[in-house]
């Protein structure tokens, strides 16, 4: 007696569904990681703004210990880097400024520092953040 043949096939691969469903689940988790690394740029980015003001600062107090007054708005942080010659004109202006630069860094986001000094005595330094506009949230000023 013959017996016959039960013909079984074993599929030995991933259908298109089961495919699909897989690279489904990966692109949700790498947009995932994707927004956290991206927030984690615009903090470092911020961290980095913030480190940049508080050089600015201690140029600003140097200058201020020599000069008794700091830089008008007028001087800008420029005032740092070279010795102004409007408004209050220092004298004995160091080779070098206080910053020791040669110019006045761009923040972290691409954007410039703006600088305000409304009586010589009080200052605010702010850049704009990420989104480069002013007067909006991301903003990042002096203290």
């Amino acid at each position: 007696m013959i017996k016959a043949e039960s013909k079984k096939t074993h599929n030995q691969g991933f259908t298109l569904v089961e495919i699909m469903i897989v690279l489904a689940l990966v692109v949700m988790l790498g947009s995932f990681a994707g927004v956290k690394l991206i927030d984690q740029f615009k903090r470092a980015k911020a961290d980095a703004t913030k480190v940049q003001i508080a050089s600015f600062k201690q140029a600003l107090d140097a200058y201020y210990l020599s000069h008794n007054n700091y830089p008008e708005t007028s001087q800008g942080l420029e005032a740092l880097i070279s010795k102004p010659s409007t408004g209050k004109v220092p004298e004995n202006y160091p080779d070098g400024g206080y910053l020791g630069k040669k110019t006045i860094p761009k923040d972290p986001f691409g954007g410039i520092y703006h600088y305000e000094c409304d009586d010589a005595q009080n200052y605010n330094i702010t850049s704009d953040g990420a989104d480069q506009k002013p007067g909006t949230a991301d903003d990042i000023k002096s203290e």
